[in-house]
């Protein structure tokens, strides 16, 4: 499967999604019990809008977090004259760090990894084994789904998965990439393992701001083709549901 993202390929919309009854009677996250939480992002945008609600309910029952940005995102616009790849990646991380204090993380705790971007499959196992040095009892992991389709997120979910067997702790999975290229109302998805967690209004308002931090993803940062903006207005709608959905990796074979 290729990924293509652009306003000529918007995906599954999100009327469609709505419509899912699949996606309407998941069953529901049970509550988290954990010593500490690990959340994996392969770019610096990925863990506010795959599990940015859930990342405000962890902080206000005080469990301590950490970000792994595994990537600076310095490979989003490849073909860009407008930024180079060193201040794009600046651009992004600065980006990320004032998301996460709009969830309400004032001072975040990231270890920053600077694999290349889009090249994340020729380190799995320098991350794999980074991550299982990390997690410790007690620990949870939050990654994205090693199926959501996009090269440096699967090999991130792939590691993370191995890593938290080998470590003893629990995994969820969160998704982005997903929404756009399955369909509502097929087996894209194990049902069986997703989790549905519920948002509050007060949540959803704070999570919607923390993604208009990301303007180099959100808005062109030229004139030019290679400039577009990666998540065209139509595909963001999708993480501002009410409601985040995660896949219990516990239960998978």
């Amino acid at each position: 499967m290729q990924l293509i993202v652009d306003e000529g390929h918007l995906g599954q919309s999100e009327e469609a999604w709505k419509r899912s009854e699949r996606l309407a009677n998941l069953a529901p996250l049970a509550p988290i019990r954990a010593r500490r939480v690990l959340i994996v992002a392969p770019h610096p945008d990925d863990e506010v809008f795959g599990a940015g609600g859930l990342i405000q309910h962890l902080l206000s029952e005080g469990i301590p977090l950490e970000v792994v940005a595994v990537t600076d995102g310095e490979g989003s616009h490849p073909g860009s004259t407008a930024i180079s790849t060193v201040d794009l990646a600046s651009t992004r991380v600065r980006e990320s760090l004032e998301a996460l204090r709009r969830l309400g993380w004032r001072e975040p705790l990231i270890t920053r990894l600077h694999l290349p971007d889009s090249n994340v499959r020729g380190y799995r196992q320098q991350l794999q084994e980074t991550l299982r040095l990390k997690l410790r009892p007690g620990d949870l992991c939050i990654a994205p789904w090693r199926f959501d389709g996009h090269p440096d997120h699967d090999v991130c979910g792939e590691a993370s998965l191995h890593a938290s067997r080998s470590a003893g702790v629990q995994i969820l999975s969160y998704l982005v990439w997903t929404w756009h290229w399955a369909d509502p109302n097929s087996t894209d998805l194990p049902w069986r393992l997703s989790r549905r967690f519920e948002l509050s209004r007060r949540a959803r308002a704070k999570k919607r701001w923390a993604t208009s931090a990301f303007a180099s993803q959100i808005q062109a940062i030229g004139p030019d083709a290679a400039d577009a903006a990666i998540l065209p207005a139509p595909l963001l709608r999708r993480f501002w549901r009410p409601f985040e959905v995660f896949i219990d990796e516990a239960q998978a074979p």
